[in-house]
């Protein structure tokens, strides 16, 4: 199993890795539309959210629709089957609904904000 990890001490917060993100999963530049955030809550704290890979995703028992699967020990959404109805986003605050609404937006681990990343604050475990 692998999951995205972010090094708080490295992270500047410029949010590169979002807009990489967006443009490698949804083929445009749109920080929403992506599978990272990065937050400041003020100038010295700094808050991630992306998909952990939980051991026991309740994500997937929230999702109605069976979007959310397992495969491999990696949790995964099938976008076919994702109505966008935002169960999975109550209980879990590391998933997002795309701006439209229509599907939810996990972390995959494809790497495209690690290689963006201008201060190597990703890594993949």
């Amino acid at each position: 199993m692998s999951f995205l990890r972010v090094d708080k001490d490295l992270c500047t917060g410029c949010r590169i890795c979002e807009t990489a993100c967006s443009i490698a999963k949804e083929r445009v530049i749109n920080r929403a539309k992506s599978r990272i955030h990065i937050y400041r809550s003020d100038v010295l704290e700094l808050i991630e959210r992306v998909c952990i890979q939980c051991s026991e995703p309740v994500c997937l028992s929230a999702c109605p629709q069976g979007a959310i699967y397992k495969k491999e020990n990696n949790v995964r959404v099938e976008e076919t089957k994702c109505t966008g109805c935002g169960e999975c986003v109550k209980v879990c605050d590391r998933l997002f609904l795309s701006p439209e609404g229509d599907k939810v937006l996990m972390c995959d681990q494809c790497g495209a904000c690690v290689l963006k990343c201008p201060e190597d604050a990703l890594i993949i475990e």
